[in-house]
């Protein structure tokens, strides 16, 4: 339930920044939010007593501090222009638009510019900005940096289905939906084709196909490593499957999970991640908070390294193609993974 309570909170925010283009007291509005949530975290690190048994962590207070620091400087206009650049340059590289440039003789700052992401004068990308930050701060001040462990991220275990249907599915395709500004600023049909939502041709198909095998071969590569007993991670996966698969109790709950499992994930996270914050962040961003959101690997920090990796090659496919192909690819991807963790935990 208090996901569904931030979710609907950060989708009420979106649409208010796309209803900030015409009113400019919503923009202002917004950026007194920002202010205050800037000043609440300050007060946070410089209100911390060591000798309180309840105070936060070292690492915490640190990482709350780059937040709030990061949400001041955030709102001035030259500091955005800037993670502009940074952001569009990142993307330009990882993307391959600068090979596809070099090869097809075009010239490198027209192709740059033409490349552009993130627009400092955009309200909605601010406001996405900050949700961003403050998603990805939040997250990390969970982590404990001597083992690098992350507590359970709101992720129940075993995950219940309803909580796949209403969290993975429509909560985070609302949010997407809400931070492209639906009913505000774009139709429906519009806000389908903002998020990369097409009707895929049959070329997509070949190419979610190749993605799919290329994925279990990064699997077996990695697994090379993962799967030694000083890595210790299929151990602790296999011990996260049985306890996940076998607490519905026989094969057909297993194979209802697995299937729920495939198009929630595969419809929600894509949606979100490569439809809503891709276009808006680049490749790597959006594929780093995937890996970071998958809380429920929290004993195996390595495996959401690997989830962040894999996404960003899911954002490469979405950058030629259209978020339909990687929702393709990552449905069947899990769909056959859930299957084998259900079956042979």
């Amino acid at each position: 339930m208090a996901d569904l309570v931030v979710i609907l909170v950060l989708s009420v925010l979106g649409l208010a920044a796309h209803g900030a283009r015409s009113q400019p007291w919503i923009q202002w509005t917004l950026r007194v939010i920002y202010g205050f949530a800037c000043v609440a975290e300050l007060y946070t690190v410089f209100s911390y007593y060591p000798t309180r048994a309840d105070s936060a962590s070292p690492w915490a207070q640190a990482v709350t501090l780059v937040m709030a620091v990061l949400t001041g400087i955030m709102l001035f206009k030259p500091v955005r222009q800037g993670l502009s650049y940074v952001f569009t340059g990142v993307d330009f590289l990882v993307g391959g638009q600068m090979i596809a440039a070099i090869i097809g003789k075009q010239p490198l700052k027209e192709r740059f510019q033409s490349s552009r992401i993130f627009i400092a004068e955009s309200m909605p990308h601010l406001n996405g900005l900050w949700i961003y930050v403050t998603t990805i701060c939040s997250l990390l001040a969970n982590i404990s940096p001597e083992s690098w462990n992350m507590p359970m991220i709101g992720i129940p275990f075993p995950v219940p289905i309803d909580s796949l249907f209403s969290y993975n599915l429509f909560g985070l395709v609302i949010l997407a939906a809400c931070g492209a500004g639906i009913f505000v600023a774009r139709k429906p049909g519009e806000v389908l084709r903002r998020l990369g939502i097409v009707k895929p041709e049959p070329w997509h198909y070949g190419v979610a196909f190749f993605t799919l095998i290329g994925t279990f071969v990064y699997d077996y590569v990695w697994s090379l490593y993962t799967g030694t007993p000083q890595a210790g991670i299929g151990v602790k996966l296999g011990q996260y499957n049985t306890g996940t698969f076998s607490a519905g109790g026989g094969a057909g709950p297993a194979a209802l999970l697995s299937v729920a499992t495939a198009i929630c994930a595969g419809i929600g996270e894509e949606t979100l991640m490569r439809g809503g914050l891709q276009p808006v962040f680049g490749i790597v961003p959006a594929g780093a908070l995937h890996g970071i959101l998958h809380g429920q690997f929290n004993h195996m920090p390595l495996l959401m390294i690997q989830i962040g990796i894999w996404s960003c090659g899911l954002g490469v496919v979405r950058k030629y193609t259209n978020t339909t192909t990687t929702i393709i690819a990552h449905g069947a991807y899990n769909l056959i993974n859930t299957f084998l963790f259900a079956f042979n935990p």
